[in-house]
């Protein structure tokens, strides 16, 4: 389904995509359907073939480390045509950068959002190109690097998940243990390796990690050496918690265990130290 599709085709099915996207990243209302349909009708392909090149976008978008619009799921096997293409809109628009780039570092609006219970942890997350990334072309915006440092949106996920921690202790009959339920990362400062600690009803401790977005349980996440070490030292005690949709209606998974067991780790960055050279 992601071959043999014209060029033609290709810039009309990214015409349609990017304008759903800048209309989603400025948040404003739109219909997938009248965007799919048309484009169906035009080209001559039918909307789940139309629908199956979008997630293709989505894809390689993902794979630039941006985020993409929402219900169509990044899928791979993408047409080489639609990846050269795709890439160059995204690079060559910095007015879609400007609008990804205000959508990382928006605060939260105001009023608490209660969590309800967990989903299945996602097993289809695309994540970024570092081999792309190191070519000489010029680098698009990194979504995700860009949400990680949004402190105030970290700061309302880790509140949803200690609020859901000590509502679920006294909830199980363990008021005391909820009393004791601790927000680490503002008591104690970040560093630690975990934001909250927790207990189940049995009085053992949790110690959770919270990591928060604004878009959807696919969008990839950014974890720390400290974090990754700290996951294996604890890791029958450890539980990374991804809150997503944080400005809908939040919901969450839950990756238990040391994280380079529970997730596939690509390295992005390294400590540089200068060697000296000895003298030959």
């Amino acid at each position: 389904m992601s071959e043999g599709w014209s060029e033609s085709e290709v810039e009309r099915t990214l015409d349609a995509y990017f304008e759903m996207f800048r209309l989603e990243l400025a948040g404003d209302t739109y219909r997938k359907v009248d965007f799919y349909r048309p484009l169906s009708e035009t080209i001559g392909r039918s909307e789940n073939a139309v629908g199956y090149k979008f997630s293709n976008v989505s894809a390689v978008l993902a794979e630039m480390g941006a985020t993409f619009v929402e219900g169509y799921k990044p899928l791979a096997n993408v047409q080489e045509l639609l990846r050269t293409r795709a890439q160059e809109r995204l690079a060559g628009d910095p007015e879609l950068r400007r609008l990804m780039i205000h959508l990382a570092a928006s605060e939260p609006t105001d009023g608490e959002r209660a969590l309800g219970d967990p989903v299945p942890v996602p097993d289809d997350l695309v994540l970024p190109d570092r081999t792309a990334t190191r070519s000489r072309r010029g680098r698009s915006v990194d979504f995700n690097a860009l949400e990680a440092t949004n402190s105030a949106r970290g700061l309302a996920g880790e509140l949803m998940v200690l609020h859901r921690e000590r509502r679920l202790l006294a909830d199980l009959g363990r008021p005391d243990l909820s009393k004791l339920v601790r927000h680490v990362s503002v008591e104690d400062g970040d560093g630690l390796g975990y934001d909250v600690r927790s207990f189940d009803p049995t009085g053992k401790e949790r110690f959770l990690e919270v990591k928060t977005t604004i878009r959807s349980q696919r969008q990839p996440f950014y974890v720390s050496a400290n974090e990754v070490d700290f996951s294996e030292e604890a890791q029958d005690r450890f539980t990374l918690v991804r809150v997503f949709h944080l400005e809908r209606n939040p919901g969450f998974y839950e990756m238990s265990g040391s994280l380079k067991e529970t997730a596939l780790l690509v390295p992005d960055s390294y400590v540089a130290q200068p060697i000296r050279k000895r003298a030959s």
